[in-house]
């Protein structure tokens, strides 16, 4: 199921200005690896969101080979702030590293290498922005519930979180597969927490916006 009509996804993909060489060679490699990123769209807005917010601290969950992490360790920089991702794949996490190296980022950014579940708990103090882009490598409604739990509580009040994939292709709509169960329940578990107010933007797969209203 296209999520967005693929001729207006398209359109608006292509009013994204030229990504420098860093972030162009990111994609390309991406894309001929079969990596999955957020693609242009969704980095410029992640981009703007963490603008906006004026995030000064960036934690993101789920860095792959960093193409993410570019755009939102720029916005953080801007700010004079950093950000820290995690990447659980040994090979990803250090490709990530070195895109971030290319990108110019490595005073500002790191990537720490190891399982989200036994990472976040250990983690100093709360961020501006946290993004979440594991939905679709878990698909496991307990284990969204949970990693949802850990990553709201690394958020400081008045700060954003981001989740990715929450569409699932779909299948949260239809329901047909576990992992779209899993996203359907993950996103009536964001959509009812008192402690956020939030809004689901059918962008690509899908992304919910949390502004933490409370702790």
């Amino acid at each position: 199921m296209d999520i967005v009509n693929p001729l207006i996804e398209k359109y608006v993909t292509e009013l994204v200005p030229p990504r420098d060489p860093a972030l162009a060679a990111v994609e390309e490699a991406a894309q001929a690896n079969h990596v999955p990123m957020v693609g242009p769209l969704e980095g410029q807005a992640l981009y703007v969101l963490a603008r906006t917010a004026r995030a000064r601290t960036v934690l993101e969950v789920g860095s792959a080979t960093g193409y993410s992490a570019i755009w939102l360790a720029r916005a953080a920089r801007e700010q004079g702030g950093s950000l820290v991702g995690i990447e659980l794949d040994p090979s990803r996490q250090a490709e990530a590293e070195r895109n971030l190296a290319v990108a110019g980022l490595s005073d500002v950014a790191r990537i720490i290498r190891g399982d989200a579940f036994e990472v976040l708990p250990t983690l100093d103090g709360q961020f501006d922005l946290v993004f979440l882009d594991l939905v679709r490598q878990l698909g496991d409604e307990m284990k969204l519930r949970r990693l949802f739990e850990l990553c709201v509580a690394r958020v400081a009040v008045g700060g954003l979180l981001a989740v990715d994939n929450v569409l699932h292709g779909g299948e949260a709509v239809t329901l047909n597969t576990p992992g779209g169960r899993a996203a359907d329940a993950l996103n009536k578990l964001i959509a009812r927490d008192p402690r956020l107010v939030t809004t689901f933007l059918p962008m690509r797969d899908g992304v919910a916006l949390s502004l933490k209203i409370a702790p």
